[in-house]
């Protein structure tokens, strides 16, 4: 502390009177790091509540001020305009937010630098024998040394404070900016004059432009369900590919809202077939769905199959008795569920029919002998993936199959004895298939059976062409092996699990849907992946229409 000059007295300032003493309790920061050297804050200081910056609340409990509201593509203008009035809000919620946080913090800077003032104050001031008393020497020197550390601590939040509401506003201003962009890329989609209206006629409209004029493509999600919107995520992927916002198409009388492009205009890709030039679902895919209707086409690749049609046989035909029957379980499943729900097991062939509700079909069938066990001893099966595609001249079909599935594996050890569901029916994916050492072996089997099939249904005319739409559809079939490294057919899932990188960083479908993707919709670039060309079979193509009179 200097001395006053020579035959000057002390300088004796007005002293700010000193704050109420605190509880113990709001001598420490509130969440915010002791000072150094274990000396505690300053009375003044610690009564604003001062809070470290970035925490869920600061100022003594103000909100948070994390960006909570993120940008999420619309597939509608209303769905735009009402995140674009969110992401305003929130901007708006944030300022004021940041607003009154910095203000606390600057409060809290000009307290700090009041007890600052305040502790030399008192040291210039000390009376000559305080200073020749050691330990009040010492105490006077720690109050100005927490004063300054206070200071210190309340400058460097302050600062942190500023960095945080700036970087939340700006990450608020970007969320802003891409919705608006998206808006704006809304506006050009419905201007593009290469989209046409849909009609009903069975050959959809040409294009007003030719693709290889066009800028743009365009997809919608009606929000019909199944992977049409993720079809249209990976789409969106290519630069090329716009969205294509939807509108309210007409509602039924359960009050169920169906969707449609706006203007109902025809698009390269929608998940309601009426509206887009590729379809994502086979006509005839009921043939592949329905337990019955598959054993009808392709009874020689499944295990014998019995059906029960409102409590009784089908056409007479029934198990023979138990005492005839290998000590293997049954299955009752109902005809047109699949992912393993609403499956029944039991211990004998009589007991199957007392598990039928009326009105209901189901398909019954025994487990086949000797099945292919993991090495520990589980059950396993095969989810097989499959590409299907029909050309736009409605008769040629082209199918693929993925060489790297996966295998879905019971958490028990097999037992014929064992009759719970845990055990018989497995229904997950467990891992993936290619390290299987059967795999090699098993895989054309499984692509033969999957060729046969669609051989069949295309022959029979089961399977049905779209004239002028090209259609597809990613879907799984389910095998299971035995000892001898046959092969047995159970059903098809029509649009099968799928896991995207978001969902399942470590195990997804990324590559096998981008690659089934690129057969159906070729681009530059482009890659089959690890799909594998099975088979083309040429059907006989819908009959065309008859002109307008």
């Amino acid at each position: 502390v200097p001395a006053p000059p020579a035959g000057q007295p002390p300088a004796v300032l007005p002293m700010r009177a000193a704050p109420p003493p605190q509880p113990a309790a709001a001598q420490h920061l509130a969440g915010a790091a002791p000072a150094r050297g274990g000396a505690q804050v300053g009375p003044a200081f610690a009564a604003a509540g001062l809070a470290s910056a970035g925490g869920a609340t600061a100022g003594g409990g103000m909100p948070s001020m994390d960006v909570v509201v993120r940008y999420k593509r619309s597939w509608s203008i209303q769905e735009a305009l009402d995140q674009h009035a969110a992401l305003c809000r929130q901007k708006d919620i944030l300022t004021k937010i940041g607003s009154n946080r910095l203000r606390v913090r600057r409060t809290q800077l000009q307290f700090a630098r009041l007890e600052v003032e305040d502790a030399l104050e008192r040291v210039r001031n000390v009376p000559v024998a305080v200073v020749a008393d050691a330990a009040k020497t010492q105490a006077l020197a720690a109050n100005v040394r927490r004063s300054t550390q206070d200071l210190a601590l309340a400058t460097r939040l302050r600062n942190m404070d500023e960095a945080v509401v700036k970087q939340q506003l700006t990450v608020s201003d970007a969320e802003i900016e891409q919705c608006r962009l998206e808006m704006q890329v809304m506006k050009k989609a419905i201007d593009d004059k290469s989209l046409v209206v849909a009609t009903d006629d069975p050959i959809p409209p040409e294009s007003a432009v030719r693709n290889e004029d066009r800028a743009y493509f365009y997809c919608t999600n009606c929000k019909v369900g199944g992977h049409g919107q993720r079809f249209c995520e990976y789409l969106l992927k290519r630069p090329e590919w716009r969205v294509y916002p939807y509108q309210k198409w007409f509602e039924d009388e359960k009050k169920n809202e169906y969707h449609c492009p706006l203007g109902k205009r025809l698009v390269d890709f929608a998940d309601e077939s009426h509206f887009s030039r590729i379809a994502m679902y086979i006509k005839g895919r009921v043939w592949l769905e329905d337990k019955t209707k598959m054993f009808d086409l392709v009874p020689d690749l499944m295990p014998e199959t019995f059906v029960i049609q409102d409590c009784k046989w089908r056409e007479g035909k029934e198990p023979k008795d138990d005492e005839d029957q290998p000590r293997l379980p049954w299955f009752v499943k109902e005809a047109d569920r699949n992912w393993g729900t609403s499956v029944h097991v039991c211990a004998e062939a009589s007991q199957c029919m007392s598990l039928a509700k009326p009105g209901s079909l189901y398909v019954v069938q025994q487990h086949i002998r000797d099945p292919l066990l993991m090495d520990d001893g589980r059950k396993c099966h095969i989810k097989f993936y499959v590409l299907l595609m029909c050309l736009e001249d409605g008769k040629t079909w082209r199918l693929y199959t993925f060489k790297d599935g996966y295998l879905s594996i019971s958490p028990h050890a097999w037992s014929p004895e064992d009759l719970s569901k845990e055990t018989q029916v497995t229904i997950i994916r467990s891992e993936r298939i290619r390290g299987w050492k059967p795999w090699p072996e098993v895989y054309p089997k499984c692509q033969a059976g999957v060729a046969e099939v669609i051989r069949r249904g295309v022959a029979q005319g089961k399977l049905e062409g779209r004239l002028g739409k090209r259609q597809f559809e990613i879907l799984s079939s389910d095998f299971i092996v035995d000892t001898r490294m046959d092969v047995w057919l159970f059903e098809f899932n029509m649009s099968p699990v799928l896991k995207d990188p978001q969902d399942s960083p470590v195990t997804n479908d990324a590559d096998m849907i981008t690659a089934a993707l690129d057969i159906v919709v070729p681009r530059e670039g482009g890659s089959e992946g690890d799909w594998d060309f099975a088979g083309e079979f040429v059907g006989t193509p819908p009959a065309p229409p008859e002109p307008k009179a």
